[in-house]
């Protein structure tokens, strides 16, 4: 008897596994009225490096910044760009205390002071940001003044891949990836 019946059930199970026997419900076809999900395109990841061309890029959680040092003697130039004339003009930048960097000067030819730098972002800005100094600061790390250009991930994306409705998110593994929703 014993038989018989795991004979029975390999025939059953043979029978269900090739389709026969066993009618299946047709797929539910959702009502005319419910929306489908957005398809994502995703045209890739955010290149930073690209972006920071020549200067440092550092990461932080919101994008982070292409950072480059000064050149103190062009920032001097830019600040003092009104006080400059034929016969006068911008050369060398100096500490006055070697242990402050905030203590420097800009000198002409003869070592005459046109003062100090007093528009240091402004000069970044200029540089890196098309003028925009919401984008682009000029800070002090240690001894050494760097200009640092924000980068917003977001406009990286759209200007990298021509689409202006991209959006930028920081992934899990602290990547950055671009997407858009398209209608499916």
């Amino acid at each position: 008897m014993k038989t018989v019946l795991s004979g029975v059930a390999l025939t059953v199970s043979l029978i269900g596994a090739a389709g026969c026997g066993v009618a299946e419900k047709p797929p539910v076809r959702p009502p005319v009225n419910v929306v489908t999900p957005d398809k994502i395109i995703i045209p890739g990841g955010v290149d930073f490096q690209g972006r920071c061309d020549t200067r440092v890029f550092n990461e932080d959680l919101t994008g982070g910044t292409c950072d480059s040092k000064i050149d103190l003697v062009a920032a001097c130039k830019f600040d003092h760009r009104k006080d400059e004339d034929e016969k006068r003009k911008v050369v060398e930048f100096v500490l006055r205390d070697k242990g402050n960097p905030k203590s420097g000067v800009c000198l002409d030819s003869r070592r005459e002071s046109f003062g100090g730098i007093s528009d240091m972002s402004g000069y970044c800005a200029e540089t890196y940001a098309k003028g925009d100094r919401g984008k682009a600061v000029a800070e002090l790390d240690g001894d050494t003044w760097l200009c640092r250009e924000r980068l917003d991930v977001t406009a990286l994306c759209i200007e990298d891949n021509n689409d202006s409705r991209l959006k930028a998110e920081r992934l899990g593994s602290g990547l950055w990836q671009c997407y858009r929703y398209e209608p499916a």
